[in-house]
Formats: structure tokens, C-alpha cells, sequence
């Protein structure tokens, strides 16, 4: 009887220490890859105390697009169709973006300031929330 007890407790032990991976984001499936987005783009970042940081790889949770609110929708951008975003604090939760594409047009899309911006620098992986950014400046 102990003896089964004790396969038992191993048994759980090691499903549960399978399964701490994905429990904890870590799985293959918790998200995109922030280190290799699909596509390599260029950008300068400006915080709102106005330090700024070259970036390559830039990307939000891996996706290489800005997706926000307007109007009751729901719209995403490509980066590589963006020439800058302006942003500013709306609410405790929201920030206002104001999108300039590259075709000259712009466009305004309420963002989560959760929004997590990821980015490679020279020294290492640089991140950055929306509602500490004043500015993203894509570059060539």
C-alpha cells in the first residue's frame, strides 16, 4: 500500500512539473516570439521623460502590428505600413495613438497602456508599456 502511495505522489509530481511550463506562459503555445518577430523593422523610441532608444525587431507580444480601437471597432495596422505613432495618456487604462502612415494619411486608435512594445537593442531585449511612450519613430 505505501509503496503504491508513494508511485502515486511521483506520478502527480512529475504531471505537475509537465505542466509548469505552459502554466506559467512558458509553453510553445503562451505567445509569439518577442526575440524574432516575423518581420526585422527599425524603429527610435521616446519615453515620456524624452530618452530615446534605437530599436530593431520591434514588435508588440511578437506581432509586427498596432491593433486598437475606433469607434466601437477594431483596427490593425501593419507596421511596415507606419511611419510614426504619437501617443498620450487618456485614461488610467487608455492611451490615444495617432498613427502617420507611410501614404501620408493618419489615423487616431485608442490602445490598452498595458500595451507591452518590445525591441533589440545593442546590449540586450528593451521593453516598454504604451503609457510610458511619447513616441515611436519607425526608420529605414
Amino acid at each position: 500500500m505505501k509503496q503504491h502511495r508513494t508511485a502515486s505522489i511521483g506520478a502527480l509530481v512529475s504531471l505537475l512539473l509537465a505542466c509548469l511550463p505552459a502554466v506559467l506562459g512558458l509553453g510553445s503555445s503562451g505567445g509569439r516570439d518577442v526575440l524574432r518577430p516575423p518581420l526585422d523593422l527599425h524603429a527610435t523610441l521616446t519615453d515620456r521623460d524624452g530618452v530615446t532608444v534605437e530599436v530593431s525587431r520591434i514588435n508588440i507580444g511578437g506581432d509586427v502590428q498596432l491593433e486598437g480601437d475606433m469607434g466601437r471597432g477594431n483596427l490593425r495596422i501593419p507596421f511596415d505600413t507606419i511611419a510614426s505613432i504619437d501617443l498620450s495618456v487618456e485614461s488610467t487604462d487608455y492611451s490615444r495613438a495617432l498613427v502617420h502612415l507611410k501614404s501620408g494619411e493618419s489615423v487616431t486608435v485608442r490602445v490598452r497602456n498595458s500595451l507591452m512594445i518590445y525591441g533589440q537593442t545593442s546590449v540586450g531585449v528593451y521593453q516598454i508599456r504604451a503609457r510610458d511612450l511619447q513616441r515611436i519613430q519607425f526608420t529605414s
